[in-house]
């Protein structure tokens, strides 16, 4: 196994004893039996996600058993994948190459997937292609959401002050909507957007998010919009003729060391 880059090896008796291990090590992977004695692997897979340093390991079960309803309810609840017993060599190189090569997700274009969903749900507003003669906003809204959890980051929207009244007038079915509910209504597409968005870059159904509350913040200032707009990880929309920017900073929650 010396091509797959494996470090150290770390083993415990029974699942208590690997938690102890996973709470005062870093480890990126953990290869667990079923059947152990004290804490089988089911009940420490469900420990594992329950703790804020655990939850994000992924974890490889090995059992004698077919893959049967036991195994398939914890495929469902993030365990990645599964090795019967007997393995060969090959079949666990396999499994761990599978796991360690996964392609990079293009975050960017699914942020702008779930803004344009958000608009549809929310305000039956639809994105249309980016036109060159399309007016900057010169008031503008600024919008930010933080998310910590497999991943964490920001999520931040800047739109013009008209649009945000345009979009509140549309949620909440009114005739003119006012600076304030502006101001709310981006906050709702803010909390919508990432909503939709989380759910797309999690590896597991397990993962879990903790997200604040949005932060927003008006600008009179029209060069607000070029400093925003003027990097690679903004990506402009163009909603029904009003300018849209999305902004993605995102980190992965890394771990570094190997465990058995």
């Amino acid at each position: 196994m010396a091509d797959l880059d494996v470090g150290e090896f770390m083993d415990a008796e029974n699942g208590r004893e690997a938690l102890g291990i996973l709470e005062n090590s870093n480890v990126d992977l953990v290869l667990s039996d079923l059947n152990m004695p004290e804490m089988g692997g089911a009940e420490m897979v469900q420990q594992m996600k329950r703790r804020e340093a655990t939850k994000s390991i992924p974890v490889v079960v090995v059992s004698t058993e077919s893959k049967t309803t036991r195994i398939q309810t914890l495929l469902a609840e993030g365990v990645r994948d599964y090795l019967h017993k007997p393995f060969t060599p090959e079949e666990f190189k396999g499994v761990m190459q599978s796991l360690w090569s996964r392609p990079e997700i293009d975050t960017g274009d699914l942020l702008t997937q779930a803004v344009t969903q958000a608009l549809e749900v929310m305000a039956l507003v639809t994105a249309v292609p980016i036109d060159d003669d399309m007016a900057v906003p010169q008031k503008t809204v600024l919008a930010q959401i933080r998310f910590t959890g497999a991943k964490k980051g920001i999520i931040l929207m800047l739109a013009g002050l008209d649009f945000c009244k345009t979009l509140a007038e549309n949620i909440a079915g009114i005739d003119k909507a006012d600076n304030q509910t502006a101001l709310d209504a981006v906050k709702e597409l803010s909390n919508v957007t990432c909503g939709l968005f989380l759910p797309m870059v999690v590896s597991s159904t397990a993962d879990v998010f903790d997200v604040t509350v949005p932060e927003v913040k008006q600008y009179d200032n029209p060069s607000q919009w070029d400093e925003f707009v003027d990097d690679d990880n903004t990506y402009i929309l163009n909603i029904e003729g009003h300018a849209i920017a999305a902004k993605l900073i995102i980190e992965d929650t890394a771990i570094t060391a190997q465990s058995n």
